[in-house]
């Protein structure tokens, strides 16, 4: 799911990277399914060989009428090629009713995350500021420390916009306090 016209940068694209990589996707997220857990991954063949070894005892089961399901879905293009349209009016509809917050926006090419900055904010971490926001406004987000090793807290926020229309209104009113 890329935005703007951009291309996606997958290590596949480089014979170098691709000979030595495992590529993983999740139809979850692609499809907005998070909870199927189904996905899959592109490695050379040794390198598959190995992961299906693995597999086999890290799994217990597969969810096989979803697998059905999803391989019937996906003989229809269109399906899946308008989903980064669909996710881009999302983000573009979320950016236009944040812009009067003091939340500044990151650039966002790709995902259903938007991450806004909140230094002109709060001088909160952002663990305790993600955390207020969801106690006291009831308005979840991520702290983007979380996914830093070092936890570099930059006081910035990630937000959904894989919502519908109003849930997306209601978070805007909420920013746009600040």
């Amino acid at each position: 799911i890329i935005f703007d016209g951009k291309i996606h940068q997958s290590v596949l694209r480089f014979p170098a990277l691709a000979a030595r990589s495992i590529a993983v996707y999740s139809f979850g997220k692609t499809f907005h399914a998070t909870g199927w857990k189904v996905g899959y991954a592109i490695a050379p063949e040794a390198i598959t060989r190995e992961i299906r070894k693995a597999h086999q005892f890290i799994t217990f089961s597969v969810n096989t009428p979803v697998q059905y399901a999803l391989a019937d879905y996906m003989t229809e293009p269109s399906h899946y090629l308008q989903l980064s349209g669909f996710y881009q009016e999302k983000r573009d509809m979320f950016l236009k009713l944040v812009e009067k917050s003091s939340f500044k926006p990151l650039p966002c090419y790709g995902s259903y995350f938007q991450l806004l900055s909140y230094e002109a904010i709060s001088d909160k971490s952002d663990m305790e500021m993600a955390q207020w926001l969801t106690v006291e406004h009831k308005l979840a987000s991520i702290p983007i420390s979380v996914f830093y090793k070092n936890k570099t807290d930059n006081r910035i926020l990630r937000f959904c916009f894989a919502k519908g229309d109003q849930t997306l209104q209601a978070a805007a009113e909420i920013l746009n306090r600040f």
